[in-house]
């Protein structure tokens, strides 16, 4: 059970009561949402290996509707892959199979990015660029970056805030509950 979650997106005024929506199973709602405003990166990128890096970068943007401008060969210059935007994945590093996996997750401009130990598979000099590019790229459009990662060293040294957690259930046992502080 959900007490409350709300969310608001930039534009609107009144927050949307995620909890409510849940709890009335608006699946399609919530889909929507989260293809709007959410993007992911994956630990192991995640990339449609039939894809070349710019569909799999477009994805979002052309499930969304959104026109087909210059953003995927801006962002895919940014991030130093512009080379590869006609390529499968499985003809680039592991590195540059992030990056992509990065741009496809800024690319549709969402109002927050979810990292999964975004940079596991890499190198840690690779981490470290990577990273500080992800975050870099995210500060300029604005979006929140929440990271799962065990690298604090990265953590620390780009200083971002490190949020800490534990679940604990009620001694009934009927709620459970995570706390998040930091």
């Amino acid at each position: 059970e959900i007490g409350a979650f709300r969310f608001r997106p930039v534009g609107l005024d009144a927050p949307l009561d995620i909890a409510d929506h849940w709890q009335r199973r608006s699946h399609n709602r919530l889909g929507a949402l989260r293809k709007r405003h959410i993007g992911y990166v994956m630990q192991t990128g995640g990339l449609l290996p039939y894809l070349t890096v710019r569909e799999n970068m477009s994805l979002s943007r052309s499930v969304l509707g959104l026109k087909n401008d210059d953003t995927i060969a801006d962002l895919a210059s940014e991030l130093g892959i512009a080379r590869h935007l006609d390529k499968l994945p499985d003809t680039l590093s592991v590195g540059e199979r992030q990056r992509v996996a990065i741009g496809r997750a800024l690319s549709h401009n969402p109002t927050i990015v979810i990292a999964d130990e975004p940079t596991a598979s890499v190198d840690p000099f690779a981490a470290e660029k990577i990273m500080s590019l992800f975050i870099g790229l995210a500060e300029e459009r604005n979006i929140t970056v929440v990271v799962a990662s065990h690298a604090w060293r990265h953590i620390k040294r780009l200083d971002l805030r490190r949020l800490a957690h534990h679940t604990q259930r009620s001694k009934d046992g009927k709620t459970t509950e995570t706390v998040v502080n930091g």
